[in-house]
C-alpha cells in the first residue's frame, strides 16, 4: 500500500507539472520623478506611465510600455496645447529602473484589449493633442485604470499630481490589489519641501538655455 501510495503521489506530481501554467497580462502602474540628467543632459519631466507583459490566454506574448507626453517641453506648455505623443517602446536605458513601481494588477483578455483600444484612442487624437490639464500622463493613466476596471478620483487636484493620483487608486482598490497578492509598499506623501510645481519645472530648463 505505501509503494501504492507513493506512486499514485509521483503520479499526480507528473500530472500537475505537465499542466502549463495560466497564461495571463499584468500591467503594472509606474511613475518618474523630475530628472534633469537624462537624455544625454536633457530632461525628464514627472511622468506616469503603465508595462504591459505576460501573455495572452492563447499563448501569445505581450510586452510593451505605453504613457502619454508632450513631444517637446517649453514653457509654452502651461498655456497653449502642443504637440503630443505615446512614449518611445522601448523606453530609454535605465528608465524604469529610475522610476517607482506602484502596483501590478492581472488582467483578463478582455480588459488587456481595453487598455490597447484605449492606448490607439490616445495615439491617435489630433494634434496638438497634450494639454497639460485636459490630456495629460495623469489622465492617460486615469482612463487606462477605469479601462480595467479600478476605481479612480475625479478631484482636480490630481490633474497634475501622479504621485498622488496612484497613491489614491491605490487605496481605493486595495481589496482587488491585495487580493490578487503582495504588493509594493503604500505610496507616501511627498513633504511639501521637496516639491516643485510643473510650472517651475518647465521654467527651470527654459532659463538655464537661455544663458
Amino acid at each position: 500500500m505505501r509503494r501504492l501510495g507513493a506512486f499514485l503521489g509521483l503520479l499526480i506530481a507528473l500530472l500537475v507539472a505537465a499542466i502549463p501554467a495560466r497564461a495571463a497580462v499584468t500591467i503594472d502602474f509606474y511613475s518618474h520623478e523630475f530628472n534633469l540628467l537624462a537624455r544625454g543632459g536633457n530632461t525628464y519631466f514627472p511622468h506616469g506611465f503603465v508595462i504591459l507583459r505576460g501573455s495572452t490566454e492563447d499563448g501569445a506574448p505581450v510586452s510593451g510600455n505605453y504613457g502619454f507626453t508632450a513631444r517637446n517641453i517649453f514653457i509654452n506648455v502651461l498655456w497653449e496645447r502642443v504637440t503630443g505623443e505615446m512614449d518611445p517602446t522601448p523606453l530609454p536605458p535605465g528608465y524604469v529602473e529610475g522610476a517607482n513601481h506602484r502596483f501590478p494588477l492581472t488582467l483578463t483578455d478582455a480588459q488587456y484589449r481595453a487598455v490597447l483600444a484605449t492606448v490607439e484612442r490616445w495615439r491617435n487624437w489630433r494634434q496638438p493633442s497634450y494639454d497639460i490639464d485636459e490630456r495629460n500622463c495623469v489622465i492617460f493613466v486615469k482612463e487606462v485604470a477605469q479601462a480595467v476596471g479600478l476605481q479612480v478620483s475625479d478631484d482636480r487636484k490630481f490633474v497634475r499630481a501622479h504621485i498622488e493620483f496612484l497613491g489614491d487608486v491605490a487605496q481605493r482598490n486595495a481589496a482587488l490589489l491585495s487580493a490578487q497578492g503582495p504588493q509594493s509598499a503604500p505610496l507616501q506623501p511627498v513633504p511639501a519641501s521637496n516639491t516643485q510645481t510643473l510650472e517651475q519645472l518647465v521654467r527651470e530648463p527654459e532659463a538655464a538655455r537661455s544663458r
